[in-house]
């Protein structure tokens, strides 16, 4: 089993990348404070494709990729 980090040190450490978290404590907002991390990569579908394998773990997504200021997301 990976060890345990938290959410500070998923960022610094995957930095430029997509993650999956299966998280081991949320916040009242329900974001991740720390968890083990199941898969990263620069390409999102590699990390997407890693939820087949989550089992029956609640896990989140991240993205800590570098975005232009003139390029926004909708959710």
């Amino acid at each position: 089993m990976s060890r345990i980090l938290s959410f500070k040190e998923i960022e610094q450490t995957f930095d430029g990348e997509w993650v999956l978290i299966a998280y081991t404590e949320l916040d009242p907002n329900l974001k991740p404070i720390a968890g083990e991390v199941l898969a990263h990569s620069i390409d999102r579908d590699i990390v997407y494709d890693a939820l087949l394998h989550r089992g029956d773990r609640g896990v989140a997504i991240e993205c800590f990729a570098h975005t232009p200021d003139d390029l926004a997301f909708i959710l």
